[in-house]
């Protein structure tokens, strides 16, 4: 089940690699999008919440949002959050965004979690959406 989102990204990274490096912005049409879920993400408040580090890249003058949920298991109990953050605006290039997430449950710690993250956009006249779940680190 996994394969899908991997096969994703690394076609979105093959064709990433084959532009320019010095492309000002990437030449997408329509309301393509793509997502990374990067790690580590940072604890926050003594665990109330923690900093998931995302690159987004949609269309210029696209619009979306992004949700994350970060999941861990500590000491047997559940600790979960999630958030959702606007794109307000796309620009074609690659654009990191920060998403604090805070609990709902037991405090995050420093160690293994999971992330699930989804990005959606859309243009007056199109939309596309990217998905992404991994495992990801909690660093202090």
């Amino acid at each position: 089940m996994r394969a899908i989102p991997v096969l994703a990204l690394t076609a979105a990274a093959l064709v990433a690699s084959a532009l320019p490096a010095t492309a000002d912005t990437l030449p997408l049409d329509g309301a393509v999008a793509a997502l990374s879920v990067e790690s580590p993400a940072r604890l926050e408040a003594h665990g109330a919440a923690v900093t998931v580090p995302t690159t987004v890249v949609c269309a210029p003058g696209a619009q979306g949002s992004l949700f994350v949920q970060v999941t861990q298991n500590v000491r047997g109990d559940i600790a979960t959050g999630d958030r959702y953050v606007p794109i307000t605006t796309c620009t074609g290039t690659f654009q990191k965004v920060d998403v604090t997430v805070v609990s709902r449950t037991k405090a995050f710690r420093p160690g293994s979690a999971y992330a699930t993250a989804q990005l959606s956009v859309w243009t007056q006249n199109d939309w596309g959406s990217a998905e992404q779940e991994r495992d990801i680190t909690i660093a202090r």
